[in-house]
């Protein structure tokens, strides 16, 4: 992708996101808890990982 192409998607996207928010802040919230979730969630299953290799 050139840099004019780059820019253009990177505005579009956060212009999307931005209507996103404004038309739906519950669902925007529900996906944002939804990541934070599965994040944590992952690092959880390392830290089990780890603590069972390591004992």
């Amino acid at each position: 992708m050139t840099a004019g192409t780059k820019k253009v998607v990177t505005w579009l996207v956060i212009a999307f996101v931005a209507f996103y928010l404004v038309t739906r802040p519950d669902s925007a919230a529900d996906a944002v808890r939804g990541a934070g979730s599965l994040i944590s969630d992952g690092f959880q299953a390392l830290i089990t990982f780890f603590s069972t290799v390591f004992a």
